[in-house]
């Protein structure tokens, strides 16, 4: 069963919801814990009010010390206040700490009657903490869901590919669950499969309309390449990505000196592309936004398109790569 521990400062309000929300949104298929560094001694009449009206029990809620749990362990412990942030930054008893900040409610309402402007403040904490719970657990569940793809890879896959493949499941869904989605993703690949020969990777966005459309990179790991590519007129070959814009899925080249007009950057960028990998990002109505481009100088994995094929997907679903600012 996994666990989580959720501090705050007094363990009565944000940590509390969290706690019950946390055991509610997983049916009861999570250990769920929560503590205060200055334990309030009992949850807010507000919180308790508030988690009552959404049909969530609060029986056996209690408001407890950090020390209460000294020398347990847990899977997650998620700190909720920055003053707990303070006393205590990483949860010895944690494989892993996060840092979620919720405003106080105490603050917009105070005291302990339950009055309605109380509630309607409980209220907004109670479905905020609700809504990061379910976004931590649809990145746990796209981990959980990857991890049974990489065991049923087909094919003989060395162990330490393997193994690099968990990795780069597991830090990517941290990044997903940090709101870093897209950012991040390309060093994280080139961090964990560079070994590999996965020596550039990049995201590029989809611009203009047919038939001038182009490629601007937005994200990328690895030495400068080509920033922009364009689609050629009169159907004259576009490069691997492009192909897979208009096709629409994911292509694989075990050659990449015998695809048709593949565009090298090797010469300005000292890279020695042997095989790639071009994977198109779509956006939520179904359109091609983006494409994910691979250039390795080693000979890929038949089992590296399906992971990444997978990864893709399950990232995408929270949103197409966009360029901010």
């Amino acid at each position: 069963m996994p666990s989580v521990v959720i501090l705050c400062t007094g363990n009565s309000c944000r940590s509390i919801l969290a706690e019950a929300l946390w055991r509610e949104e997983t049916r009861g298929l999570w250990r769920c814990a929560s503590a205060g560094t200055q334990p309030a001694g009992t949850p807010h009449p507000l919180a308790l009010a508030v988690l009552e009206e959404d049909g969530i029990s609060v029986e056996g809620l209690s408001s407890q010390a950090v020390a209460d749990f000294a020398g347990e362990r847990f899977d997650l412990a998620v700190i909720v206040c920055e003053f707990a942030r303070q006393e205590c930054a990483v949860f010895p008893g944690a494989l892993r700490t996060v840092y979620w900040p919720f405003p106080d409610p105490i603050q917009h309402a105070s005291g302990e009657e339950v009055t309605e402007v109380g509630l309607q403040v409980y209220r907004t904490a109670r479905d905020a903490i609700r809504r990061r719970i379910q976004h931590h657990l649809v990145c746990v569940d796209l981990e959980q869901r990857l991890n049974r793809v990489i065991d049923q890879l087909p094919g003989d896959i060395p162990g330490p590919r393997r193994d690099a493949y968990r990795t780069l499941v597991s830090r990517c869904c941290i990044a997903l669950d940090e709101h870093d989605v897209w950012s991040k993703f390309p060093t994280i690949v080139a961090e964990t499969m560079g070994a590999f020969g996965w020596d550039w990777n990049g995201i590029y966005l989809l611009k203009g309309v047919v038939p001038q459309r182009r490629l601007e990179l937005l994200h990328a790991a690895g030495p400068p390449v080509c920033n922009t590519i364009e689609e050629q007129p009169d159907s004259q070959p576009s490069g691997m990505c492009f192909d897979a814009v208009q096709q629409g899925s994911i292509l694989v080249a075990s050659d990449v000196a015998s695809w048709p007009g593949y565009i090298f950057c090797d010469e300005e960028s000292g890279l020695r592309t042997q095989s790639g990998i071009a994977r198109p990002i779509l956006d939520e109505s179904g359109e091609v936004v983006a494409v994910w481009d691979l250039d390795c100088s080693k000979e890929l994995n038949p089992a590296d398109a399906l992971l990444m094929d997978a990864l893709l997907e399950g990232y995408g679903a929270s949103g197409p790569p966009r360029r901010t600012g």
